[in-house]
């Protein structure tokens, strides 16, 4: 397999560290985000081969503009994937109620899930369309999937989910499908990915997978699809999850 030119969002920890890792050991270049290059000096990431650290922030978003040119001056003959990994899932107490709805909250959350992948995917398309692979992915939720919700309700219950981050999630799939819609035809697959229960910060009592196998079966996946497959929502097992 030839080298890729990788860039993947939110990598100083979980599902993020876990793709940039395994992104390097397979001998790609990747460019990883993250919110402080200060704070990411020395870490596991920081010294993990092939990799260039690029700042951004997804609660401002002039700093997608910066990193954007950063990636332009580190590979300035295009990039081959975009790992939309970012995201955030709680920002406060009983977040979960829909009793207890801050509308900053909401808007925060929604701008880190949403807005923030759908500018930085649009700011990359002159470089992914310099190359040939063109593949987009969305990490997204199976809680935003209607189906996956009303079937495992118990569970949804147990973790406490968010009102917002589902509906976010949902929000994200739907920017996915634009993005497919409209850029298919050049090329492009589009992949909006579920990783999985993955034990992270976000998750870590109800995990089912740890990040290392979520983000190997998730790089299998998205490397068996083209542009010619058919656009749905997968799981990181490569089954597809009913909307």
């Amino acid at each position: 397999m030839s080298t890729k030119f990788i860039v993947v969002t939110g990598t100083n920890r979980g599902i993020g560290l876990a793709l940039a890792t395994q992104f390097s050991k397979r001998g790609d270049t990747v460019i990883a985000t993250v919110r402080s290059k200060g704070k990411a000096a020395g870490s596991s990431l920081a010294k993990l081969p092939n990799v260039t650290l690029v700042e951004l922030d997804a609660d401002n978003l002039a700093t997608i503009d910066t990193a954007v040119a950063e990636i332009n001056k580190i590979s300035p003959d295009g990039i081959d994937e975009l790992w939309n990994n970012l995201g955030v899932y709680n920002l406060g107490q009983n977040a979960s109620s829909v009793r207890n709805v801050v509308p900053e909250d909401v808007h925060k959350i929604l701008q880190i899930n949403v807005t923030a992948p759908a500018y930085l995917s649009s700011k990359l398309l002159p470089l992914l369309e310099k190359r040939n692979t063109k593949k987009i992915v969305y990490v997204t939720s199976a809680g935003a999937s209607f189906e996956f919700s009303k079937n495992n309700s118990e569970f949804v219950n147990a973790i406490d989910a968010p009102f917002v981050y589902g509906a976010s999630k949902s929000a994200l799939n739907m920017t996915a499908w634009y993005f497919h819609n409209q850029l298919n035809s050049s090329g492009f697959t589009i992949v909006p990915l579920h990783p999985g229960v993955v034990r992270t910060d976000m998750n870590p009592n109800y995990a089912l997978i740890e990040t290392e196998e979520s983000a190997t079966k998730m790089i299998e996946v998205v490397d068996a699809l083209s542009s010619k497959d058919e656009f749905v929502l997968r799981s990181y097992d490569g089954s597809v999850i009913p909307w």
